[in-house]
């Protein structure tokens, strides 16, 4: 799993300064928002002369532009997130036989509701499972009861392409207590190795997400190359028991001490679940390997 952020969150940033930031903040990628079709004609010239790691396209509709959606994601090749109430009637299979001819790749957005993720499923079965089309969870933590979590994460998991998390960034104290932590770690335990695309819960938070991109302080989920004083390598442990092997020790540390902790699956899931578990303000944490084998993170006790 890797962290991007949606350009919804800096709508005025130009795409060259967006990967700045968001390398400045050891994201991984960008996820571009598509409003016109005059937009959607330049953009993919306009990402290679900007060298930006996009991985993922996001539209609000699709059906009036959708020839040239499925050209943009088979150009770039990532896929094309869209609400499931934007797929309207009999019109699922027309499109995933659009995108096919172009080589990209659409996904359906769902939230987190069970009785939704089953329709959704038994509809990409009638369809026969085009392999064009996926889904991708809408995940809003601030409004959503995430009880059902694992339930909707099973139903979904053989279809699921892209998590959309409204929310983290600045907004991440603000979700703490709502399961964020515990979803993130089955995500990684169940094998998920797409992108976590973080974009604000409502146009509200956006001038703290701006702010937050401005500062390069290290918050949240970065990339760094220390030497830690303890280390913990969870490769061999079952992964039921490496969240816990990994917060015992964390509060075994002492004060300032730094742990670096060695996976073979992409560490931001554990920050989550720090942030779950631990009183705010009292770790840093960094990434320092990035796959595909092995990958790492420091955590220092602060």
């Amino acid at each position: 799993m890797k962290l991007s952020l949606s350009a919804a969150a800096a709508p005025a940033l130009e795409l060259d300064a967006l990967d700045i930031a968001c390398r400045a903040r050891g994201l991984d990628g960008i996820e571009l928002v598509v409003e016109t079709a005059d937009y959607i004609q330049s953009l993919a010239a306009r990402v290679r002369a900007a060298r930006a790691r996009v991985v993922a396209l996001r539209a609000e509709r699709v059906e009036d532009c959708a020839g040239l959606l499925a050209y943009l994601s088979g150009e770039l090749g990532v896929p094309l997130s869209i609400p499931l109430d934007a797929v309207t009637g009999g019109v699922l299979p027309n499109l995933a036989q659009v995108f096919a001819d172009a080589g990209g790749t659409l996904l359906l957005g769902f939230a987190t509701d069970l009785k939704q993720v089953v329709a959704v499923t038994a509809a990409l079965e009638s369809a026969g499972n085009p392999p064009c089309v996926g889904l991708a969870w809408e995940l809003r933590p601030s409004s959503e009861d995430l009880g059902a979590s694992g339930a909707v994460l099973l139903a979904a998991s053989e279809h699921l392409r892209l998590v959309r998390l409204y929310g983290g960034g600045p907004e991440q104290h603000q979700q703490d207590g709502r399961g964020i932590g515990p979803l993130f770690v089955d995500l990684a335990i169940s094998g998920y190795g797409g992108p976590i695309v973080l974009t604000p819960s409502t146009p509200t938070e956006l001038p703290r997400w701006r702010e937050w991109l401005a500062s390069r302080q290290s918050t949240g989920c970065g990339s760094a190359h220390s030497s830690g004083e303890h280390e913990v390598d969870v490769r061999d442990v079952e992964p039921r028991d490496r969240l816990g092997t990994i917060l015992g020790a964390f509060r075994a540390l002492p004060r300032g001490a730094t742990m670096r902790i060695t996976l073979d699956h992409d560490p931001s899931c554990m920050y989550y679940a720090l942030e779950e578990s631990e009183p705010a303000g009292t770790f840093s944490f960094r990434k320092i390997g990035d796959g595909p084998e092995v990958w790492g993170a420091e955590v220092t006790k602060t």
